[in-house]
């Protein structure tokens, strides 16, 4: 479990802060976000909307990060909130410990919004900050406001800069996509008119690795996001797939079937084999980086199965990390090392479960339809996965202990989800 507590000692950031820390008991830091204003009111009904729509954003976006607890005025406030009259007494009985306002200016085709925090119990303002943007872009000017939010009160960066990308046939057929860290802006990277899959980040966020069988074989390919351009990346005979750089940026983790049977390799930035880190006679592949870039966890069925198992980067010490269940696959190492989230196959589909790398606890985050494929979010606190009922997947995110559970509406049928650092 994890609890917030309030720290001091930082003479950087404003009196109150919090970080998550091990705990019994889950404790957030409660916060109330008034109704946007503009300084004259409302000139149009575009600026009302406005106003509203970048409210809702920045209210959704505090709640995403765990460490803020959102409240709503009830039912006896409704009338008083809605007409801006709520004083700091009214958000002290609805629980609120800080009160988030918002002031939006017009600025020729620009906006200036003005983020103030209070903490309400003192009547002190804890944090001011103008962020300056297009109306057209307000959820990201939003996403900067959260982010800045977050850190001057605990410390921590979250994830609202960091993009996903997975694999969608949306367009006829399966192309590699990406979109934002709640699930919008959702755009076709590929074109290849043929099954693209499996993608995976570059370190720098600037290549997205993925595996196409355009050439009628499974190679591993490499689009450059700035200049809209694919290359080949590893087109050995057999398979080509994983592409996962270490998040030190110097090696590609990749499974490859060029000695008969898939394993796991290393490779430099450009393609070329530096060394094999797997020698079973069975399937060694999936694979993923530990966090200090001197371990990965892969999937591998030299028991007769397939199970997790982790190698270190000379192909030594290997052991096995996964011992529940007689199908486990998909391994994904949580950027904060203690974790390692896995698909695993039961009677009725494939579900999600974490396993502690240090005392090989588990823990079942996922029980309805099927789901599979997680990928853990920069700060650790979510995981993106692909989840279907019986139809499409589509892409679901969750806490990193199961809950909070909700569909993104993206398009097609999405599978092998991969989220990002954050991109700044």
């Amino acid at each position: 479990m994890t609890s917030l507590i309030i720290d001091n000692a930082d003479a950087q950031r404003p009196e109150v802060g919090g970080k998550i820390v091990t705990g019994p008991t889950i404790s957030l830091l409660t916060v109330a976000v008034e109704n946007f204003r503009m300084p004259n009111g409302f000139a149009s009904v575009e600026d009302s909307i406005l106003a509203r729509d970048m409210q809702n954003v920045l209210k959704i976006d505090l709640g995403f990060s765990l460490f803020f607890n959102v409240v709503q005025p009830d039912s006896a406030f409704i009338a008083d909130f809605a007409k801006g009259n709520m004083n700091l007494d009214d958000w002290i009985y609805l629980g609120a410990q800080m009160l988030v306002s918002g002031r939006i200016e017009r600025e020729a085709d620009g906006i200036l919004f003005t983020a103030d925090v209070t903490d309400v119990a003192r009547n002190k303002n804890v944090y001011s900050h103008d962020f300056v943007g297009e109306p057209q872009n307000y959820r990201y000017i939003m996403h900067r406001a959260a982010s800045d939010i977050l850190y001057n009160l605990t410390g921590e960066e979250g994830s609202y800069f960091s993009k996903i990308v997975y694999s969608s046939n949306a367009s006829g057929h399966p192309e590699i996509w990406s979109c934002d860290f709640d699930g919008f802006a959702p755009t076709q990277i590929t074109r290849d008119n043929n099954i693209a899959i499996i993608p995976a980040w570059s370190n720098d966020c600037q290549k997205v690795y993925y595996t196409s069988y355009k050439n009628n074989n499974p190679d591993l390919f490499v689009y450059d996001i700035a200049q809209k351009k694919v290359a080949n990346f590893s087109a050995r005979a057999g398979i080509n797939s994983g592409g996962l750089t270490s998040p030190d940026g110097q090696y590609i983790a990749a499974t490859l079937s060029v000695g008969g049977d898939a394993e796991i390799y290393l490779l430099d930035l450009t393609g070329r084999i530096l060394k094999r880190l797997t020698f079973s006679k069975m399937i060694d592949t999936a694979p993923s980086w530990a966090p200090t870039s001197r371990e990965i966890a892969f999937t591998s069925d030299r028991t007769g199965l397939p199970q997790v198992y982790i190698t270190d980067t000379e192909g030594l010490n290997t052991r096995r990390l996964t011992f529940q269940g007689d199908y486990n696959d998909q391994p994904a190492w949580s950027p904060k090392g203690d974790l390692v989230a896995y698909t695993s196959r039961e009677r009725d589909g494939f579900q999600i479960y974490t396993v502690n790398v240090v005392d090989g606890t588990t823990l079942k985050l996922t029980y309805d339809g099927s789901n599979e494929g997680a990928s853990w979010s920069p700060d650790g606190l979510h995981l993106i996965y692909a989840s279907s009922n019986g139809g499409d997947y589509k892409l679901m995110v969750m806490d990193y202990n199961g809950m909070n559970k909700r569909q993104y509406d993206t398009p097609g049928n999405c599978k092998t989800p991969r989220w990002s650092r954050n991109i700044k």
